[in-house]
């Protein structure tokens, strides 16, 4: 049977089009290292490695959001530790104010200094880190803590806190308890891995997301106390703020009483456990946060050694692929000098 010149030219381009294929193909997994560089190349794999890149795109979203919830938790202990500063160096001058050895003029220039700290304490309280106010809980725009024009009484996110009641259970007053709660658990949360969850009204299940923020209710203090000074009663605040304020007035007056400033320090030094708690909450959300990122690291490593697996192509069998591939094609150039033969009919249209 007589076999065309031209049947043989096609069988020919065929296999040398399968060959410069072949060729192709191991020199781009030779150059790239990846052994899939189409999802047809091998459809199983090729979703698996699907999977493990949508794995660590979250992963690298979870600690994302860890290091910002931990950069804002820095700013918010270096804030603490400077109301600390504060609170420590009211603390002297109101012992000092105290000696009895002490004339109006002094005390009436340490009452001075005593509202100056009140200014840094306003200030620090209203600490803002990149734009965003640290401890307004969900108000991160506004100045969470302001001054009353009426009263001069300090408020926080619109509550006078010498008004906030505990002891008032009743849901529906404005200054009860339940504003206190609300104002306590106003935080800002960051998805970071713990099965984030919404409940039938698209709220936020509170429990599937990490509270990074430290409320400044909490740092501050709220509500009033009574006490009893030489057998009058006396209302004080219970917030820093206004407590120091009210300490001031005391060295101020003109029937300056120690026993009076006495039971303000005793009530100041209690005011100050908000400070120290939220030092500890800083620290205790920080820990948890350097657990999550060793957890998310490790993690990261085994998607990364399995993606690989998956991916990357041995280089030794690649090369020797890609050299095999090579010389096939080359043979196949010069063979088809000899295979096809150049006749009268290539020149007949």
């Amino acid at each position: 049977m007589r076999i065309a010149s031209n049947m043989v030219t096609q069988k020919y381009n065929r296999q040398l089009t399968s060959l410069e294929s072949d060729l192709n193909d191991s020199t781009t997994k030779v150059s790239s290292g990846k052994a899939i560089t189409n999802f047809s190349d091998n459809t199983s794999a090729a979703v698996k490695a699907y999977k493990i890149r949508s794995d660590l795109n979250k992963v690298d979203s979870y600690q994302a959001n860890i290091s910002h919830a931990d950069t804002s938790l820095t700013d918010s202990e270096s804030a603490l530790n400077n109301m600390e500063d504060v609170y420590q160096y009211a603390m002297e001058k109101i012992v000092e104010g105290q000696n009895a050895t002490q004339s109006s003029e002094e005390r009436d220039i340490i009452a001075t200094e005593l509202r100056s700290l009140q200014d840094e304490l306003l200030k620090t309280l209203n600490t803002n880190a990149s734009g965003t106010y640290l401890f307004g809980g969900t108000n991160s725009e506004t100045e969470p803590f302001t001054i009353d024009s009426t009263t001069g009484k300090l408020t926080y996110n619109g509550y006078v806190l010498d008004d906030l009641d505990p002891t008032d259970l009743d849901p529906t007053h404005t200054n009860g308890k339940a504003a206190i709660d609300s104002l306590s658990a106003d935080s800002r949360y960051l998805d970071i891995g713990l099965n984030i969850q919404f409940d039938s009204f698209n709220s936020l299940v509170k429990s599937s997301a990490f509270a990074y923020t430290i409320q400044g209710i909490d740092i501050a203090g709220y509500g009033t106390s009574t006490v009893n000074v030489d057998g009058t009663d006396l209302t004080v605040s219970n917030n820093l703020y206004d407590l120091l304020g009210q300490i001031a007035t005391a060295f101020e007056s003109d029937d300056y009483s120690y026993n009076e400033v006495d039971t303000l320090y005793s009530q100041f030094q209690e005011s100050s456990g908000g400070i120290t708690q939220s030092i500890t909450n800083v620290g205790s959300k920080q820990n948890y946060l350097d657990f999550m990122t060793d957890r998310y690291e490790t993690q990261e490593l085994n998607l990364e050694d399995k993606q690989s697996e998956i991916e990357d192509v041995d280089m030794g069998d690649a090369v020797i692929q890609y050299k095999t591939d090579e010389v096939a094609y080359n043979a196949a150039l010069q063979l088809g000098a000899s295979v096809i033969q150049t006749s009268i009919f290539d020149y007949m249209s």
